[in-house]
């Protein structure tokens, strides 16, 4: 969550234009992220892909205090969406909403509901310019997308935390994936069970954190479970009474428990019923190991295999796992996370 000091910066920033005093106005010639983005585009059109990749950029990239942040409206300008992580604060929201963004990712999908719920776009003095017709957030208007689930809420990437997500209204769920040792993708930030997230199934701590990729799925569910809170979110709740429908579908299906960590074709088809789309990110071991192409085709194949190649999106911070994922599999569309404003090594 963004600090106060660098909100209040954010803030006024980005109510002002993104051009001035200090900035020169940037061309698609000039903007290293446009480049960036139109190099992606023209790479997934010549692999077959009609869908245009979207930039992700995180939300330090339009600190605009000194003129030289991410500029949304060039981006627009060259025809590239634009969806910004991770913001967890109304007021941030609020000026992200009035700067144009077309989606937001946060930790609290309760306080983004509402920010959208509230937002006036045409000026006119009343508020829910994003709703469709049911009073709901309205994806085609703007994608809201609870990080993790519900990171802020319930422990992150369970089912529970989806739920949260769900009932506050996220148009996306956003999500993490890594491989088990059968290939399997499973839900998890990190390589590694922590023991400050998750413990045995029956009830004993872990003494260290466990690899992933040396578990079947099979001994993953049967012998963890990740509902540990955290101390630096304050109002994560793991009550089992909160999430009735994610108790239920663990019953249904043999999970067992709802906080058990879940499959990626085990998420689709808790959520799948739902008005709502995916945002399945490829996870790296670590910073440095490129993305495998076993993975990228496992997460398409379970994205495909439920026909949902118009709900699903693919995104990394790998761009080379993106380019393989359109070339592989050009029906889906990507999604290019950004921590940093792009340069001309990185074109």
């Amino acid at each position: 969550m963004p600090s106060a000091p660098f909100t209040a910066l954010l803030v006024a920033g980005l109510a002002s234009a993104c051009t001035g005093p200090g900035r020169a106005p940037s061309t698609p010639r000039t903007d290293p992220t446009v480049r960036l983005m139109d190099t992606v585009r023209a790479h997934a059109r010549a692999h077959g892909s009609t869908k245009s990749p979207v930039c992700s950029p995180s939300v330090e990239l339009l600190d605009l205090k000194d003129r030289q942040g991410l500029d949304v409206r060039r981006l627009h300008d060259a025809g590239h969406p634009v969806v910004v992580w991770t913001v967890n604060d109304l007021p941030t929201m609020r000026a992200l909403l009035q700067r144009g963004v077309d989606g937001i990712i946060s930790d609290r999908p309760d306080l983004l509901a509402q920010a959208v719920r509230d937002f006036d776009a045409n000026a006119d003095g009343t508020p829910g310019d994003l709703l469709d017709a049911d009073g709901l957030l309205d994806a085609k208007r703007f994608d809201a997308q609870g990080h993790r689930g519900a990171r802020g809420l319930r422990p992150e990437n369970t089912l529970p935390a989806f739920e949260a997500a769900l009932e506050h209204g996220m148009t996306t769920l956003e999500l993490d994936t890594v491989l088990t040792a059968d290939g399997v993708p499973v839900l998890s930030h990190d390589p590694e069970l922590s023991p400050a997230k998750c413990r045995h199934a029956d009830g004993s701590p872990l003494p260290a954190p466990v690899s992933i990729a040396s578990l079947t799925v099979a001994r993953l569910q049967a012998t963890y479970v990740c509902d540990k809170l955290l101390k630096d979110r304050p109002e994560q709740t793991n009550d089992r009474a909160r999430s009735p429908e994610a108790v239920a579908f663990a019953a249904r299906t043999g999970l067992p428990d709802p906080y058990t960590v879940p499959t990626l074709s085990q998420v689709f088809a808790f959520a799948q019923a739902r008005r709502v789309r995916f945002n399945v990110e490829l996870k790296r071991i670590n910073g440095k190991t490129p993305i495998t192409p076993a993975h990228g085709d496992a997460v398409a194949q379970a994205i495909l295999s439920r026909g949902l190649a118009d709900r699903a999106d693919v995104q990394s911070f790998d761009p080379s796992a993106l380019r393989l994922l359109q070339t592989r599999h050009p029906t889906l569309r990507t999604v290019y996370l950004l921590e940093h404003l792009p340069t001309d090594a990185d074109l």
